[in-house]
């Protein structure tokens, strides 16, 4: 992230960096970043450090919604927001950035909209850690929030391994939360100590309970995260779709008329490729069932009934972002997260496999390799969680083999986790698949 200022970016028309067949000035489709965030952003880090804090500070909106999460005041399910951030062209910096607000506070003058993001707040209890690398594995940009007070911190450093693995290092900004509980030797001594255990290049000071600091972290974001249609985007957006599923639900509160009742919706986000309404999708690997000779995954085919990105109606949706999807399916199976750990691929994709067993080219995180054949692990494929056993392990070549006994879903050169005892022990991509 280089600290440059994109003022030029104030139309889409004026986008630099777009070259190749369509030129700097002409794109496939009108993109319009009033309308969808392209870019996601999520926080990483130990339970109880202000995760959640950050992001209401930033964009007043508070992420933990459901009552479990409201009675234990601790992130439980992947939370989510987007915020649009603003400049205003007359005020001094850092004030002259402000979120969600189209009209200056100071002067009244008319904002210019200079980004737009959607917010993934992961949970950072050490027993949700396949929930937060869930979030990780959908994150373009990180906000890694350490605690001035907290001298131990093994779920950050499980978070920080996670932000490596993902290639998220150089994306990362860290957050050196409550620096108001501690002396100002302390917050010092605290912060070296960071910098030595994390290579990041960024680590701002903050206290997100009171929002001293927020305005220099915005002002940050918004001078350090690119303009993001470039080549890459158009790149993607000419790929094959391929969504990971992060939530879904059933949107229909009891007494519905049944002349009323909507279908189930899923929220997630785009990896490549674009979504309309009335396209054709399938969800793999599906519904995952039990009979009797073990479990049986049930594909689930659908029509694009609606998009939504917060209560802005779609026709397209585009990489980036959280966007919700409404389908042509029975809500019921997809309340109370039923659909995560899918994707969502078109109805003729052919790229993507439906297995059990695959083959993987890995890197372990230290020297001291722990993992044995026949050991019981987790393995996450975006946001697909299973049970894993380990086949077989080449330690010369780093390839391994593992199984699941229920089906999972991807592609060669997919990126996968695997974790032990809520322990990241190594990442590496799929080089070979056994389909079904």
């Amino acid at each position: 992230m280089e600290q440059t200022e994109h003022t030029e970016h104030t139309e889409i028309s004026g986008v630099s960096g777009v070259s190749g067949v369509y030129g700097v000035t002409e794109l496939p489709e009108q993109l319009d970043i009033d309308k969808q965030p392209y870019i996601t952003i999520g926080t990483q880090g130990c339970v109880a450090n202000g995760k959640s804090t950050v992001i209401r500070a930033i964009t007043m909106v508070n992420t933990m919604v459901s009552r479990k999460e409201i009675e234990k005041n601790m992130t439980i399910k992947l939370g989510y927001t987007n915020a649009k951030f603003y400049k205003c062209r007359v005020c001094p910096k850092p004030l002259c950035y402000q979120v969600n607000k189209k009209n200056c506070e100071m002067c009244g003058d008319e904002n210019e909209l200079k980004l737009h993001v959607s917010f993934v707040d992961s949970p950072g209890h050490n027993e949700l850690q396949t929930t937060a690398l869930s979030g990780a594995a959908n994150m373009d940009y990180c906000l890694l929030v350490m605690a001035a007070d907290s001298e131990q911190d093994p779920e950050t450093n499980e978070h920080y391994k996670a932000i490596k693995y993902l290639g998220l290092k150089d994306k990362t900004i860290g957050i050196h939360n409550k620096i108001d509980l501690v002396s100002k030797s302390k917050v010092m001594k605290n912060y070296a100590s960071l910098r030595q255990t994390y290579d990041l290049r960024h680590i701002i000071p903050l206290c997100a309970q009171f929002s001293i600091g927020i305005n220099y972290l915005i002002q940050f974001i918004v001078e350090t995260i690119p303009y993001p249609i470039n080549d890459a985007f158009i790149e993607k957006i000419n790929s094959p779709l391929k969504i990971s599923v992060l939530r879904s639900f059933d949107v229909n509160k009891p007494g519905t008329p049944a002349s009323e009742i909507k279908g189930g919706v899923v929220g997630g986000t785009i990896k490549r490729g674009k979504l309309r309404v009335g396209d054709h999708i399938k969800i793999i690997p599906g519904i995952i069932q039990k009979d009797g000779q073990g479990f049986k995954n049930i594909v689930v085919e659908a029509i694009v009934t609606n998009l939504k990105t917060d209560n802005t109606d779609l026709e397209v949706a585009y990489p980036g972002g959280l966007i919700g999807i409404g389908l042509s399916i029975d809500a019921s199976l997809s309340k109370e997260d039923k659909l995560i750990s899918n994707f969502i691929v078109r109805v003729d994709d052919t790229i993507n496999s439906i297995f059990k067993r695959c083959k993987i080219r890995y890197n372990e995180w230290s020297d001291e390799f722990k993992l044995k054949v026949n050991d019981k692990c987790v393995c996450m494929i975006g946001s697909i969680r299973r049970q894993i056993n380990i086949i077989s392990i080449n330690k010369v070549s780093k390839e391994l083999t593992l199984l699941s006994e229920i089906s999972m879903a991807g592609e060669v050169n997919d990126s996968i986790i695997i974790t032990k005892n809520n322990n990241i022990q190594l990442c590496g991509n799929i080089i070979e698949i056994t389909p079904e």
